[in-house]
């Protein structure tokens, strides 16, 4: 571990998969590091909802409350590169990972079995855990950045500012950091303005119980993409005798659809994975609610191969999924790469400066 003379004050903005493993390697070598949110919360896209409803009044908890969850971001992930392995390992010996095979119907073909990895026991879970040691300020928008001889300032929606930072780290989707990039680096900006992003609108919905043979199906036909039950995943609960659902619109129908009103796309997308299931009609509905993710994925990476960039001249630095496949692992590497790159430099001016 290196430890600096002068530790540098770095700002990280976004505290999804890319700023919170970025944050954290930079926290473990000894910089002063400060993630910043917009959200309640760190996790990103790997984000959980948490819903209520009243008990139906005929039942024997008529009156009180039922609470659920719903995982409405990224579903699982994969872990191939050994650095990324070895970080899944560690999380899943300190309980916050857990392997998901699910049986997933894809059309009318068999069911399939798929292996993969769950955070425990939300989605969140594992970003909060790389990001524990880590001085966090969620529900800080930031709107804009400045620069002067004393650092980085950070403008606030509320017209605030924060700093002065030596370093600021942008791990936001794209498009959001290309706007906090110009003025700054406008080539960085206009490269992020022109990477393609998908949307995708999705629904959160508590039913009955129903008999549904398995964890996870790909619709062929109508507006949803993928459907899962949520409360059979690993560390996941519902109410007793309640299915919860989430399930993501196709990117096509969520673009056709990208400003229409929330509740007609609730309407729509409830009304879509009731056909799915058995008995369709007849079925109580708890809960329906839709969140629509703007930014849901990149379809094609930044030019280049880099999978970072740091001006250290600037102090300036982005990552992000869209260095790489625009998956949970492509973000971890992304900000992994950008702290080892940024504390490399530094450790090389550390050095420098001790033999002068």
């Amino acid at each position: 571990m290196t430890n600096f003379k002068q530790p540098s004050t770095v700002a990280v903005i976004g505290a999804g998969v890319s700023g919170a493993a970025c944050a954290a390697s930079l926290q473990r070598v000894g910089l002063q590091v400060t993630l910043f949110d917009k959200s309640r919360g760190v996790g990103g896209r790997m984000a959980t909802r948490r819903a209520r409803w009243p008990c139906p009044p005929d039942g024997a908890q008529a009156g009180s409350e039922q609470v659920a969850e719903f995982d409405h971001g990224a579903q699982h992930f994969n872990a191939r590169h050994p650095r990324f392995r070895a970080a899944v390992a560690r999380a899943q010996a300190a309980g916050v990972v857990a392997t998901w095979r699910p049986r997933v119907h894809s059309g009318f073909s068999p069911l399939t079995e798929r292996s993969g990895f769950v955070a425990v026991p939300n989605m969140p879970a594992l970003c909060r855990h790389w990001a524990r040691d880590v001085p966090q300020r969620t529900e800080h928008p930031v709107q804009r950045l400045q620069r002067s001889a004393a650092g980085w300032q950070l403008v606030l929606a509320d017209g605030a500012s924060v700093g002065p930072f030596d370093q600021v780290m942008l791990a936001l989707p794209a498009a959001q950091a290309a706007m906090l990039l110009a003025g700054h680096h406008d080539d960085w900006a206009d490269a992020l303005a022109a990477v393609p992003m998908e949307a995708c609108w999705t629904l959160m919905a508590a039913t009955d119980e129903t008999d549904w043979p398995w964890d996870a199906a790909e619709p062929t036909k109508g507006p949803l993409a993928w459907v899962v039950r949520n409360d059979r995943k690993p560390g996941r609960s519902a109410p007793s005798g309640v299915a919860c659902w989430v399930a993501h619109a196709t990117a096509a129908w969520s673009a056709e659809h990208l400003e229409a009103d929330p509740a007609t796309v609730a309407e729509t997308l409830r009304s879509a994975l009731a056909r799915l299931l058995p008995a369709p009609t007849g079925l109580r509905w708890h809960h329906t609610s839709v969140h629509r993710w703007r930014y849901a994925m990149p379809t094609a990476r930044v030019a280049g191969t880099d999978e970072c960039w740091w001006d250290a001249p600037l102090g300036l630095g982005v990552c992000g999924d869209f260095f790489g496949t625009g998956q949970i692992e492509a973000a971890w590497r992304s900000g992994d790469e950008l702290a080892d790159t940024v504390a490399s430099g530094l450790e090389a001016l550390n050095e420098e400066a001790e033999s002068v």
